[in-house]
Formats: C-alpha cells, structure tokens, sequence
C-alpha cells in the first residue's frame, strides 16, 4: 500500500496543496483540521509552520523512522508554535495535555472520549 503524502507537496507553500490526506486515528484529522484553520486565521505562516514541524521531526525521527509517529511530530509542532508566539499561554497548553491525559486513562476502549470541566480543573 502507498502512502499518498508527498513532501512535493508542501511544496506549493499552502496546506490546501495536499490532496486527500488519509489519517490512521481521528486525532490525526482534528490536528490537521486545527492548523489548517490557525494558518488560514493568520496566527502564523505556512513557512513558520514548516520550520516548526522541521525542527520537530529534526529532533525527534530517527534514521528507522517509518512516518507513523508523523501526526505526533505535527501535534508536538502545532504545541510548540502556539506557546513560542504566545498564541496559547504555556499553562493552558499543560492543563489540557493533563486533562486528555485523565480522560484517556477514564475512558474504556472503543468508546468517545469527552473532555469535562472538572477532568481541566483537576490540573490547575
């Protein structure tokens, strides 16, 4: 099976330049859905977000690398860029990786995960 992703295609300097992406986990899609909205809001350049993503998979990939930890590197960018511009304050960021964090571990597999307002408040 071939993967549809192509670095060609970030090429042409716009997140609409990818066609048909194929995410493995709902999450996937949601992070793409977030920074192509964030980019198409003007909060940061489709360069600076390539910058992020290229420092991210920089430090992170290694030589074995087979692209399914890709979508993790693009979240760990998108965390990266909205607390450097100060888009997101670095507090917030932590509270909601926390409070994922207690919903995922609450939650039984198979089923929707929903994020409270005491799973946040637990991690203030």
């Amino acid at each position: 099976m071939s993967n549809p992703f192509s670095w060609a295609d970030f090429s042409q300097g716009s997140p609409d330049a990818v066609k048909d992406p194929i995410f493995s986990e709902p999450w996937e899609a949601d992070t793409f859905a977030m920074l192509v909205a964030l980019e198409k809001q003007g909060l940061f350049s489709w360069s600076e977000w390539g910058d992020a993503l290229g420092a991210e998979i920089k430090a992170k990939s290694s030589v074995s690398d087979t692209g399914a930890d890709y979508y993790r590197y693009v979240l760990t960018a998108l965390e990266n860029i909205l607390a450097k511009k100060e888009i997101v304050p670095d507090g917030l960021l932590k509270q909601y990786q926390a409070g994922w964090a207690n919903v995922a571990e609450r939650t039984p597999h198979g089923q929707p995960l929903e994020l409270t307002e005491d799973d946040l408040n637990r991690h203030r």
